[in-house]
């Protein structure tokens, strides 16, 4: 049932650019020998729980319950973890220094919605310390889901409330993306990654223009949506002896809504070329892609910068909640990655000025136990993460009223 999203049909196959002189500012040379990147493993390596971790676990939801703690309330003080928290660490370090990703597999799912969020932040408390906001209304946990309660069709959704595929991409304005599996689909809904020094790497050797496209501060990414606004920034960088990717073609160019009703925007188009270079990139992700084996209650961590990410198409069951994830965006403040100063804006809106996490404009953190049970269709949204561009709109769906 695989069918990834799409950015644009080719119409010839994709040629390697013979001849075609590298980029003036690359060192071939530079790109084999850099540290600190990623080389994905040839299947998902999963850290199971062990009876002690998962006892652990259990006394630490305990005291959380009969304090009556949760949202901002859950970190590693208030969700210790004796002995299971020197797991935790070498899962930290592989996320941000290892292979980029981890799978935490044994602890299973609560009856309890409540024990079910408390557990998940305390755990990625140990991945990350600091939470960054996906929408302006304070949404701090999405559900990504499509629920069978709504009945809004799936044109007028967010892509991760449709069944849909989603194109390549990155949530652009986070480092860490964290998952937990509640349930999954009958059919498809599988997660693939790519790792982006691997792109790097083909695209510096085989498509040296589409890669000096990419790196050039010429791509319009959507900030807003009322009134639209935008900047321009690179797709693909090197810093602090890292690839950095971070894309997502549903953010960039004019937005579809304005397009579609003919309006003014001093949003650009992407050009041909712009295209071009994103088709190379998706088809090379897909080239060196990994699937990840999930399971119902399964912890994913992700390090955005490294990996780029995608999900096929989905058919949920008659009966059951079908596929439910929950997502949290992270940034470890010891092991994060230091963030480009051209990528600082989308990553700005998600954990703020000081990286504090209290972005610009968000006055209070709401962590909800479950999809809203009716479903608003947003004003403007952007990109296969479902980046908020209009103050009044819920990541999750809903009004999001205090």
């Amino acid at each position: 049932m695989e069918k990834l999203g799409t950015i644009k049909a080719r119409e010839k196959p994709l040629q390697r650019e013979s001849g075609a002189p590298p980029p003036n500012n690359l060192n071939l040379g530079l790109v084999g020998s850099m540290a600190g990147n990623v080389i994905l493993p040839a299947k998902s390596p999963v850290i199971h729980v062990d009876e002690k971790g998962i006892e652990e676990v259990r006394q630490a939801l305990q005291a959380c319950a009969d304090l009556g703690l949760a949202g901002d309330a859950i970190n590693k003080a208030s969700f210790p973890l004796p002995t299971f928290h020197v797991v935790l660490d070498e899962a930290r370090r592989q996320v941000h220094e290892g292979q980029g990703f981890v799978i935490i597999r044994g602890i299973g799912l609560s009856d309890s919605a409540q024990n079910n969020n408390n557990m998940f932040l305390g755990l990625a408390s140990y991945i990350g310390d600091v939470r960054g906001a996906q929408d302006k209304q304070g949404s701090m946990l999405s559900h990504v889901t499509a629920s069978k309660s709504w009945t809004v069709p799936s044109e007028l959704r967010h892509g991760i409330h449709t069944n849909t595929g989603l194109a390549w991409h990155n949530d652009m304005g986070t480092d860490v993306i964290a998952l937990h599996v509640r349930s999954l689909a009958e059919e498809g809904g599988n997660t693939f990654v790519a790792s982006s020094w691997t792109i790097y790497k083909e695209l510096a050797t085989s498509y040296p223009q589409a890669l000096e496209l990419l790196c050039e501060p010429c791509w319009p990414i959507q900030v807003s949506g009322n009134p639209p606004r935008h900047i321009v920034a690179p797709l693909v960088q090197i810093f602090n002896n890292r690839v950095y990717l971070s894309a997502d073609p549903g953010r960039l160019g004019l937005h579809p809504v304005t397009a579609k009703a003919g309006l003014s925007s001093s949003i650009p188009s992407l050009t041909t070329s712009h295209l071009q270079a994103l088709e190379i990139l998706s088809e090379l992700a897909t080239r060196h892609r990994l699937m990840l084996d999930t399971r119902p209650g399964d912890i994913l961590f992700i390090n955005n910068w490294a990996l780029i990410h995608a999900r096929d198409s989905y058919k949920d069951p008659k009966d059951g909640p079908g596929r439910h994830l929950v997502r949290l965006w992270l940034r470890d403040s010891e092991s994060g990655w230091k963030v480009p100063e051209s990528m600082r804006v989308p990553w700005e809106a998600a954990f703020g000025p000081n990286g504090d996490g209290y972005p610009t404009g968000v006055t209070r953190r709401e962590y909800p136990l479950a999809p809203s049970h009716e479903y608003k269709p947003p004003k403007y949204t952007a990109g296969s993460a479902a980046f908020v561009l209009d103050d009044e709109d819920d990541v999750n769906g809903g009004n999001n009223e205090p």
